[in-house]
This record gives structure tokens, sequence and C-alpha cells, in this order.
């Protein structure tokens, strides 16, 4: 049915693909599944021509359809659903699905304009198609209802309808359950085995590994745009580098050569931290948070607390809702319900810069530089609201002792640095901040193994010379080889916690990130 072979896909220099085979048989349900940023989307993307591949091709049904247009891979028999839902929110949920069925449309322009009876015919033959598939996805009821006044798990299904309505031989889901509850992805799963049954081959990209392992034949598994195993879902989760892939590797046992040590700089430090026998002050509090995006709910009853000095990682896969807990907490997005409470403070909803005025800050995921400002000046963005320029001068030497590149490319462009520079950046410009509560999310995201171990181990000793740190990180075994306490996001809820080494070698969360 679909034949990769030897796909590449850069992005200036960044290789999101790296000579990806894959093979998908007639009739077949295939998962690709690989951690954030390992190339999944961008391989559904150059398969259906949003994207053109730097090198490779791709073969459908035994024609070379590398460089195509978007409209004729359609035409051809692929038809996919988008990650992010990309509905047309101001027309009918019939009329979403109808734009998908005139894909076939014999009708021409001189006879939509006098409205002849071939026309009237074919409207009406594309409207029985689009009610053919509204119903086999269960909501024809809503056929006259605007698309945006559905509820999420229904506009998951419009999706799949209007791909659906192209009638297509293969069709590519891509995180058809995101922010779906437990019941809806049942029958999400039992859609898509009716799919299947029709006689639709099928490959779906997904992080809950539950849904993953009901559904699938094969799965295949990305990391860093490399193709790293192909197998059973069995298979695929006890193979050593997918674990590794997911979970990360030992890189963080042995601190490595050459790596930046902060004692005396940030603070005093005598080495690792060590906890205090003496009761800590609790920093940061969340009661009984629930955060949502539109009428999808994705952080479910999160309660837990954050002492003074202490050393936090929340782990999980990608989708499990970290980067919402920490723009929750950061005031980027504010609660449906619940209290968040900073150092005795409740600042649930306050604005993002009242609560980085008052030393909670919030390193993005992604790093949120500014390309087009020098590593001087976006050091200095770190500290606008600060007033003493000898403090301001003075925690600058210490930012550039913790990562001596930044002093030297201090007038060099933010954006023409390299990506671990760019996350060394990020973290000196929080510093910046004076910050008593520093919150990372994902600093290991896109960075080398060697890199990693490098950023992690100053993060480690910006703690170790007192500063209180709370990380999320979808590498478990890097960020649990750092902090002092863990715990574990799945869908939006927190499923396990304790001491990060017990954490780590709790068998539940392998499971949390590749399922049972």
């Amino acid at each position: 049915m679909l034949s990769v072979s030897s796909v590449t896909k850069k992005f200036g220099g960044l290789v999101a693909l790296n000579n990806v085979d894959l093979k998908v048989e007639q009739g077949e349900i295939r998962g690709l599944i690989g951690p954030n940023g390992s190339g999944k989307t961008t391989l559904f993307n150059v398969i259906t021509c949003y994207e053109q591949a730097t090198s490779g091709s791709v073969s459908f049904r035994g024609r070379d359809v590398t460089g195509c247009a978007p409209y004729q891979i359609s035409r051809a028999g692929v038809a996919r659903t988008f990650q992010h839902i990309e509905l047309f929110k101001g027309m009918t949920v019939l009329d979403n699905v109808l734009t998908a069925a005139q894909c076939h449309s014999k009708a021409r322009l001189g006879g939509v304009t006098f409205g002849f009876p071939l026309v009237r015919r074919e409207d009406a033959r594309l409207k029985d198609i689009a009610l053919q598939q509204l119903e086999f996805v269960g909501i024809a009821q809503y056929k006259e209802e605007p698309a945006h006044s559905l509820a999420y798990g229904l506009q998951r299904r419009l999706e799949i309808a209007r791909a659906l309505a192209t009638q297509p031989a293969l069709l590519l889901l891509d995180e058809p359950a995101a922010g779906m509850n437990p019941t809806e992805k049942q029958q999400l799963i039992q859609l898509i085995k009716r799919i299947s049954e029709s006689g639709i081959t099928v490959i779906i990209i997904e992080h809950d590994m539950r849904v993953v392992s009901d559904l699938v034949d094969r799965t295949t598994v990305l990391d860093s745009g490399v193709k790293i195993c192909e197998g059973t879902p069995a298979e695929v989760q006890n193979d050593a580098a997918v674990i590794a892939a997911y979970l990360g590797k030992d890189d963080l046992a042995t601190k490595p050569t050459g790596a930046v040590s902060i004692a005396g700089v940030v603070g005093d430090s005598k080495g690792p931290f060590s906890p205090s026998p003496q009761p800590r002050t609790c920093a940061l509090a969340l009661k009984l948070i629930n955060s949502f995006y539109g009428n999808v709910r994705v952080l479910k009853d999160i309660s837990f607390s954050l002492q003074e000095g202490e050393f936090v990682a929340v782990i999980g896969a990608n989708g499990a809702g970290k980067t919402t807990l920490l723009k929750t907490i950061s005031g980027m997005l504010a609660p449906r319900s619940g209290h968040v409470t900073y150092l005795g403070e409740e600042i649930t909803g306050m604005r993002s810069d009242r609560i980085v005025a008052r030393g909670l800050v919030y390193v993005p995921e992604g790093r949120g530089i500014f390309p087009a400002l020098t590593v001087l000046e976006n050091l200095m963005m770190g500290a606008f609201l600060r007033k003493n320029r000898t403090e301001i001068n003075h925690d600058l030497e210490k930012v550039f002792t913790i990562f001596p590149r930044l002093k030297e490319r201090i007038r060099q462009a933010g954006g023409s640095l390299s990506g671990g520079e760019q996350q060394m950046l990020a973290i000196g410009r929080a510093v910046m901040s004076k910050p008593k509560v520093l919150l990372l999310d994902e600093p290991s995201m896109g960075l080398s193994p060697k890199l990693v171990v490098e950023v992690l181990s100053t993060v480690k000793s910006l703690h170790g010379a007192g500063q209180t740190i709370l990380l999320v990180e979808q590498n478990a075994k890097a960020a649990l080889s750092v902090a002092e306490r863990g715990f574990v996001l799945e869908v939006g809820q927190l499923v396990l916690e304790g001491a990060a080494g017990e954490v780590l070698g709790d068998p539940s969360v392998k499971t949390a990130y590749l399922g049972g």
C-alpha cells in the first residue's frame, strides 16, 4: 500500500527525518510512535505532500507520488487528520464533510453556474456520501450544528468523517485520541477497527500506548528522525532502544568532564545537595487544579507541593499535560478550578508579569529566546523588572561563569546559536530574573546526549547552590538522575510520586510511557 524509501527531511540545519524507510501492507493498522520531536508528524507531512522530502521517495499503490501536490495525493486515495483539529469552525457539520466529498466531484464551473440537472444530481450524490460518513462515525444527528459547537471528542470524530469522505484507501490519523476521556478513547478504538474492517489501511500516531496496543498490528518507532524499531506492540514495548528513547539513558550517572561547577558563583555549595534536616517552607502548592483548552480537560485534580530548596521532577510521555502544568503555575493559563499558592500567597489567575516579579520564573519548552536579539540583549530581558544596575551586572557575570560559551557569543544573535547554546541562554535569562522558584520545561528537548548531560548537570549545580526547581521532562532517567523527588503525570493525572530513585525504578513508569 505504502512504501517510504530512504526519506530525509531537513529544515535548515535541523534533520527532522534521517533516511527513514517504512512499508505498510494493505489492510494493516500500523502504529507510528516516538518521543516528542522524533519526526512523526513530519513523516505524515511528507507522505501527504504537505512537505517535500529533501531526499528519498514515497510510493503509494506502486506509483511514485514524491513531489505531488496535497490535492493530488488526496485524489489518489490518501487522507489524513491533524494533530490539532483543523475544522471549518464557522460551517455546519455537514458542510465540513461536503468540502471533502467534493474531492472527486465531476461538476464543472459552467454546470454549477447554470444549475444543470447533472450538477444537481452530483450535489445530491455528494450529500449522500457526507451523510453516510457522519452516520458511520456516529454524529449524523449534529449535521446542521456549527462545527465549533460540538464537544471536543465529537470534533475529532467529525475530522475523521471529513477524511473518510474523500474515499481513501489509506487513512493517516495524527493523535486522534489526544484530549479524549477514557470512554471516548474506547469508542474511538472501536471506530478505527470498523474503518479497518471496511477495507481502509490505517496509520496512527498516538501517545497513549494503551490505545496503540489495543489497535495496531505492528508499530514503527522514530527517535530524533531515525527509525529505531519495528515490530508488534509487545516487541516494541520491551525493546531496549525504545525504552531508552522514552525513558532516557543513564548518561547522568557520572558528571561529564568539563561540566560547569558553579559552587561559589550563584551561592555557597559544598557539593551535591543534601536535604536539610530542618523543616522546609512551602514554596509552591497546587490544590485540585483542573486546566482546560476549550472543552478539553488537560489537568485533572492535580495536587502537590514544592518546598523551598527542593528539586522536583515531573515526568510523563508527550501529551501527559506537563507543559500545561507549568503554564498554569506561571499564569499563562488560568485553571478552570483549584488553587495555586506561592510562598503563602494565592496566585491563581494572576497575570504572568506579576508572578515573574515575585520570583516565580518559567523557562518555556522550545526555549523562547528572541532570535533577532543578541545574547547580551536576551539576558538583559531577563532583568527587565530589576532596577539595581550593580546587582544586574554582578548576576550577568555569574551567568557568564555558569555558561562561558555565552560570553564568547555575547554579540551573536540568539537565533544563530545551536540548540544547546539556546537552552543555556534561556536558563541564563531566567537566572537574570533572580528566581526564587525556577520552572524548567523540557530543557533536554532536541539536544544531543552530551548536551543533555551538560545542561542538566548545570541545573543540578544550580540546585546545589540553593535554587528551588520544578522540572518537567519527557526524558525520565535524565530528570530523575538530578532531582530529589519525582512525580509521574499520565493523561493529566498524577499517578505516582516518591523519591527520584524509587520512582525511576517503579515498573509503572514504563507503563505510563509505553503501556502495559
